[in-house]
């Protein structure tokens, strides 16, 4: 891994981490940050960025084709769940942490976009 991989990758996990920290502060209504918060979002974050392109690699390797990115997404789901959703004030848990994976997911596709318009990076290009 070169040093333009590892610093794209930090890059990466830090604009998730706000992308994970904007989604959940929407839907839990909450815009106040603690440490042990922020460091869930941190874990979430990289889960996201690394360990999911692999099942999704995995996925393909398998030819399941799309089923490798609902696999991704479910994942994202569980592990928003019982990571971050925790910390939240929220009366359905599961629903919460399907909200917050769908605004998470497009916004990482949105940044991702805007990236390749604008500057010609694939910036989120593990998604």
């Amino acid at each position: 891994m070169s040093i333009g991989e590892l610093i794209l990758l930090i890059v990466a996990i830090v604009l998730v981490t706000l992308i994970l920290y904007v989604s959940g502060a929407i839907v839990g209504r909450d815009w106040s940050a603690t440490g042990t918060y922020i460091l869930r979002v941190l874990v979430v974050a990289v889960v996201a960025v690394i360990v999911i392109p692999v099942f999704r690699a995995a996925a393909g390797e398998f030819h399941l084709g799309d089923l490798g990115l609902l696999l991704a997404f479910v994942l994202l789901v569980v592990a928003i769940r019982y990571i971050i959703v925790d910390e939240l004030t929220v009366t359905d848990e599961w629903l919460a942490s399907i909200v917050i994976a769908l605004f998470a997911v497009i916004l990482i596709y949105f940044v991702d976009w805007v990236a390749d318009e604008l500057f010609d990076v694939r910036l989120l290009a593990l998604f």
